[in-house]
């Protein structure tokens, strides 16, 4: 018998923008409250000019689309504080994660952000 193990939570300390670049257009999941909402990876920004002089990785972005032709509450909030599952390094735990308006060039559907300052 084979025995596998789930990945704990990374630490927000050490997540960086490397770890998601090769991720874009995955499928994540937020997971708030007893709900769970599929989302996908549309975009991962670096911010070099918001690091601060003790800095120890660059800031990035990421934003993600979902589909509104589902039924979620997750949908209808502004901001929410979330688990994120979808790294094979393991999950991304107690994230603040706010709806933001849908960006040019991007497709019809809702929208999320995590900033990693």
């Amino acid at each position: 018998m084979t025995e596998t193990t789930t990945p704990g939570p990374l630490s927000l300390a050490k997540i960086t923008a490397e770890i998601f670049i090769p991720r874009l257009e995955s499928t994540f999941i937020f997971s708030a409250q007893n709900h769970s909402l599929p989302v996908t990876l549309v975009e991962c920004r670096e911010n070099p000019d918001g690091a601060g002089p003790d800095s120890t990785r660059t800031p990035f972005t990421l934003v993600f689309h979902a589909s509104t032709k589902q039924e979620n509450p997750i949908l209808n909030v502004k901001d929410l504080i979330a688990d994120m599952h979808g790294l094979e390094q393991g999950s991304v735990d107690t994230v603040s994660i706010q709806r933001i308006l849908r960006p040019p060039r991007l497709p019809a559907g809702a929208y999320f952000q995590i900033v990693f300052g």
